[in-house]
């Protein structure tokens, strides 16, 4: 059954519902034990979720500031933002690959990077 369905709650009652079969007890009191612990751990899952909700928020607005912040730059003033795609980048193949273009795929992967870390920091294992 666990095959099918992989849970660890459900891996708790298999084990304790074999360990009792083999050692014997009161089934009832084994299963009410069991049905606390699964509670408690989704109330815990809850409450460590709620705990971490400003954090997740926090990453995904300091993760979407820069490129809506460079949208609201291109619709005030766009000349000033198309020196990203005219200007070449003379260090890296003059003439074939605008300045802008490395500038942004950096920012990119850095804002990327920025957002995993917060949300591996965030991310509570129960």
């Amino acid at each position: 059954m666990y095959h099918r369905v992989p849970s660890e709650d459900l891996d708790l009652v298999i084990t304790a519902v074999n360990i009792q079969r083999e050692v014997g007890g009161n089934l009832a009191e084994v299963l009410d034990n069991i049905s606390f612990t699964i509670r408690e751990r989704v109330r815990i899952k809850g409450e460590i979720r709620t705990l971490t909700a400003q954090g997740r928020i926090s990453g995904t607005v300091i993760s979407l500031l820069p490129v809506v912040l460079a949208g609201i730059l291109y619709l005030i003033n766009p000349d000033y933002v198309s020196e990203l795609w005219v200007k070449e980048a003379p260090w890296v193949w003059p003439g074939v690959i605008p300045c802008g273009y490395l500038m942004l795929g950096l920012s990119a992967i850095m804002i990327a990077s920025g957002w995993f870390a917060i949300r591996k920091i965030v991310d509570i294992e129960v």
